[in-house]
C-alpha cells in the first residue's frame, strides 16, 4: 500500500532524518518531571528500546533545560524538546 504524502523538507533529529521522502519516523514523549532525571532517563530508554526513531521531552523552564543536559548525557536516543 502506498501513502501519497505532501511535500516537505529535511529535517535531521539525531541521527534520523524525516521529511522528503525519508520513512516515517515513530516517535513519543516522556510523561515524567524533566526535573526528574532518573525517571526521564529510565522513560526515554524504554521508549527508545521499544522502537521510538525520536523521544520528545517538554521543557518549559530553565531547570527542565538544565536537568535535559544530564539526561543528553546518559541516553543514545535522539531526543526532541
Amino acid at each position: 500500500m502506498e501513502i501519497e504524502r505532501n511535500p516537505t523538507r529535511n529535517v535531521r533529529i539525531g541521527s534520523v532524518t524525516i521529511g522528503a521522502g525519508h520513512p516515517i519516523a515513530v516517535q513519543s514523549m516522556t510523561a515524567t518531571h524533566t526535573q526528574d532525571v532518573e525517571a526521564t532517563v529510565q522513560q526515554v530508554n524504554a521508549l527508545h528500546e521499544a522502537g521510538a526513531d525520536v523521544v520528545r521531552i517538554a521543557v518549559d523552564s530553565r531547570k527542565d533545560a538544565d536537568a535535559l543536559i544530564a539526561v543528553r548525557a546518559q541516553t543514545a536516543a535522539n531526543l526532541s524538546v
